[in-house]
């Protein structure tokens, strides 16, 4: 279906530029705690902006939705108001980048539903990537650090915000350092910890992470290409940091910041998938996501 088409379809099944659902947005939120709403969303397909502002409760839209999706025969994204910028122009940023800031996309054949795949299926991205990174010091030694707000390639606000992975070392092969003489700061947790390991990959639409027993989520193109090449490293939690701690011989020799998820069904299926996993260990997973 051309541009028109697919705008006619989604006025049929009720939606269509403006959409207003109330007039008092707080009000609305009020009386519908649990409901997934999101005012003046803008609805996307995969070459562009179908819907500029249409107020969407997706707790009652998302069958709706879907059926338009199935109608036009494509899927359909969500995305807030302002992503990926308040002043974001179709073209100026590749649609496939754009749409990992969605919040909730229709899943209309059977391989959008999510996939989860064993630690040893990786990586994921088999490809060498070109990721840029800052090289420096840390604990006065050599080390490096891999931030995807650098990257604007795998840079997503909404969906892999705040992803840092900081190790002793160099950094492998075809990484592009930006800054050469950092002084890295992080501290290391002083508390004992406890043990977390990876435990899947989650693959699901656009986006691809690693997630850990302790419900904490890292990016797959980051884990692939950084940590999963070291030899016998182990994991721990600390209650005083939000950094997973990455340990050699007892030494811990890297630090990694799990990102923030926006999209709900992600958490939610990778929730399910966390609690099947350890319902029948004495594993217990607390406050996935």
């Amino acid at each position: 279906m051309n541009h028109n088409q697919i705008i006619a379809v989604l006025r049929e099944h009720g939606f269509a530029e403006g959409r207003l659902i109330a007039n008092s947005k707080s009000g609305y939120c009020k009386q519908h705690r649990s409901h997934f709403v999101v005012f003046n969303a803008q609805v996307c397909n995969i070459r562009g902006r179908l819907l500029k502002q249409a107020d969407l409760d997706l707790t009652l839209d998302g069958e709706k939705l879907t059926a338009a999706a199935r109608a036009a025969g494509e899927n359909f994204y969500v995305l807030y108001e302002n992503d990926p910028s308040p002043f974001w122009k179709p073209g100026s940023i590749p649609m496939s980048r754009v749409l990992r800031d969605a919040v909730w996309w229709t899943r209309i054949h059977r391989e959008d539903e999510d996939l989860f795949l064993p630690m040893n299926s990786g990586p994921l991205e088999k490809k060498r990537v070109r990721l840029r990174c800052s090289l420096g010091r840390w604990q006065n030694r050599p080390a490096y650090s891999v931030d995807l707000w650098e990257n604007p390639e795998w840079e997503s606000r909404r969906n892999m915000s705040g992803p840092v992975v900081q190790l002793l070392d160099h950094p492998p092969r075809g990484f592009r350092p930006t800054d050469e003489n950092e002084v890295f700061t992080a501290e290391i947790s002083k508390t004992r910890g406890r043990p977390v390991r990876p435990v899947f990959y989650h693959r699901t639409g656009l986006l691809a992470y690693v997630w850990f027993s302790h419900g904490a989520a890292v990016p797959a193109i980051l884990y692939d290409h950084t940590v999963r090449r070291l030899d016998s490293v182990r994991f721990t939690r600390h209650r005083d940091s939000s950094a997973i701690h990455l340990r050699q011989a007892g030494e811990v020799v890297g630090l990694f910041w799990p990102c923030g998820i926006s999209a709900p069904e992600v958490l939610a299926n990778a929730r399910r998938r966390l609690f099947r996993r350890f319902a029948k260990s004495g594993e217990a997973v607390k406050n996935p996501g």
